[in-house]
C-alpha cells in the first residue's frame, strides 16, 4: 500500500529542519526572510539579515514562520495567517468606532477585480520565506538542519566541530558560512553532515550566548 509520504506529490521540509531548540521567542521581519535565515534585532524591534560585518558579528537567532492559528486557506501577507484583502469589521469596540462612514456604501466597495494567494497548507511547508513585515519566530540556540543552498559554499568546506558564522554578502545575507570574511562572532558549531538529507548540514547554534 502506497504512502502519503513517499508518493504522489510530498511537501519537501529538508531546506530547514527544527532539530531542537533552546528558546523561542516571537518577533518580526523587517524584510523578505528565507526559512532558518540568521538575523539581527534592529533598532526598529524588528529582525534584520545582516548585510555588513557589523551586523553579521551580532546576527545570532535564526528565524522562521510562525505557526498558524487556523485551519486553511492562508493567505499571502504579513500576519499569523496572511492577510485577507478588504476583511470584514469583527465586531470589536475598536473596529465600531475606526470603520465609521457617513456614507454607509462606503464601506462595502470593494474595488474590481480582487486577486490575492491562499495556500492549503502553512507557507512555511513550502518553503516559502517569511514576508516583509509578516511575524516570525526567532530561535534563541538550538540544533537546526540546513538543505544545499542554505549554507555558503559546498558542503566538503566543513569539518566536524568547526565553527560558524553568520554571512552578510550579496546573496548570501544570513546564511551560515564556514568562513568568516572579518566576523568574530561564532554563531555555531557544525555537528552533522548529510544526516537528515543529501547535502544537509546540522549546526548546534549558541543563540544569544554567542554575543
Amino acid at each position: 500500500m502506497a504512502n502519503a509520504i513517499n508518493s504522489g506529490n510530498p511537501v519537501s521540509t529538508t531546506k530547514f529542519i527544527i532539530n531542537k531548540y533552546e528558546d523561542i521567542q516571537a518577533g518580526r521581519v523587517n524584510q523578505e526572510t528565507p526559512r532558518g535565515r540568521l538575523a539581527f534585532l534592529d533598532t526598529n524591534g524588528r529582525f534584520t539579515i545582516p548585510r555588513v560585518g557589523a551586523e553579521a558579528d551580532v546576527a545570532a537567532f535564526v528565524v522562521d514562520w510562525p505557526k498558524p492559528l487556523n485551519p486553511a486557506p492562508y493567505f499571502e501577507g504579513p500576519g499569523l495567517n496572511g492577510s485577507v484583502p478588504y476583511a470584514l469589521d469583527d465586531g470589536s469596540i475598536n473596529a465600531q468606532e475606526t470603520t465609521f462612514t457617513l456614507d454607509p456604501d462606503q464601506a462595502y466597495q470593494t474595488p474590481w477585480p480582487v486577486g490575492f494567494i491562499q495556500y492549503e497548507i502553512p507557507p512555511m511547508l513550502y518553503g516559502l520565506p517569511v514576508t516583509s513585515g509578516n511575524k516570525c519566530l526567532v530561535f534563541d540556540g538550538g540544533t537546526f538542519t540546513f538543505g544545499s543552498g542554505n549554507y555558503v559554499a559546498p558542503l566538503s568546506a566543513y569539518g566536524y566541530g568547526v565553527p560558524v558564522y553568520a554571512a552578510y554578502t550579496a546573496g548570501d545575507e544570513g546564511k551560515v558560512t564556514y568562513a568568516s570574511s572579518g566576523v568574530t562572532t561564532v554563531v555555531g558549531r557544525v555537528f552533522q553532515k548529510a544526516v537528515f538529507g543529501a547535502d544537509t548540514l546540522t549546526v548546534i547554534m549558541k543563540g544569544v550566548d554567542a554575543l
